[in-house]
């Protein structure tokens, strides 16, 4: 077997939790250890840290479930997302859906509607954590485009800034949920629409409306200034960019 494709194999192989015979041929015993055993050191080590690495991302979740059972949801998540990337920061993306499919499936987890948007919350405030700082907007730039480029162009978001809206007050439910705080408090059924935005080295959750919502979501779907502005934004748009919510923008050229 080749060395590229002998590499290949070994990453495919650690990040399973079986052995493939036609792999184990190219093994030779070491000490006291078979082929399939030196395999498994390699693989439990791996499972090991993608677990790790739930348990630091995901902490309310594993709160809420408890450590054991959530430690269960994560080697089954592992097992069906094995890591497809070097930086374990970028691993665990998809257990928000992970975790609303295992609801519809687990009886047990009837009384955790909410958890599928718990875990994305946290998601988001991971992805924040590391991601680049916000850019200062380039109003000189902006003021230099023709008025036909100006409606042409689009804005985008900062890298340190997500939103989202959930049909549960999961961020209440997140804020109940930290250590300094009291966990006999109670929260309100409300619906909540939240934004997560990383200010320097401050992570802010900030509540916002519906209209917001929707001039976010237009923002984010690549809308033209043109058409944002039949959403009568002459108020929102500036605040938005002063705030750092807005890092940049482009001409999108139609």
């Amino acid at each position: 077997m080749r060395l590229k494709l002998f590499q290949e194999s070994f990453i495919q192989q650690v990040s399973s939790s079986s052995s493939a015979d036609d792999f184990l041929k190219y093994l030779e015993p070491c000490e006291d250890l078979l082929p399939d055993q030196q395999l498994a050191i390699y693989q439990n080590n791996v499972h090991s840290a993608l677990q790790k690495s739930l348990v630091q991302i995901y902490p309310v979740c594993k709160k809420i479930l408890g450590e054991k059972y959530f430690k269960q949801l994560a080697s089954l998540y592992i097992r069906n997302y094995p890591s497809v990337h070097y930086d374990l920061n970028v691993y665990g993306e998809h257990f928000s859906d992970f975790i609303g499919m295992q609801n519809q499936l687990r009886e047990e987890l009837k009384d955790f509607p909410y958890l599928s948007d718990l875990a994305k919350l946290e998601w988001f405030y991971h992805q924040i954590y590391y991601a680049a700082q916000a850019s200062v907007f380039d109003f000189l730039a902006y003021s230099q485009l023709s008025e036909e480029q100006q409606a042409q162009s689009v804005f985008q978001l900062a890298p340190c800034f997500r939103f989202m809206s959930s049909d549960y007050p999961i961020v209440s439910i997140w804020q109940l949920n930290q250590n300094e705080l009291d966990t006999q408090q109670t929260v309100s059924s409300k619906a909540e629409k939240y934004c997560i935005f990383r200010n320097n080295n401050h992570i802010e959750l900030i509540p916002i409306d519906t209209m917001m919502y929707t001039l976010l979501s237009h923002i984010k779907a690549g809308k033209m200034l043109a058409e944002l502005v039949q959403m009568d934004i002459d108020d929102d748009l500036p605040k938005l960019i002063k705030q750092g919510w807005i890092g940049n923008f482009k001409v999108k050229h139609v």
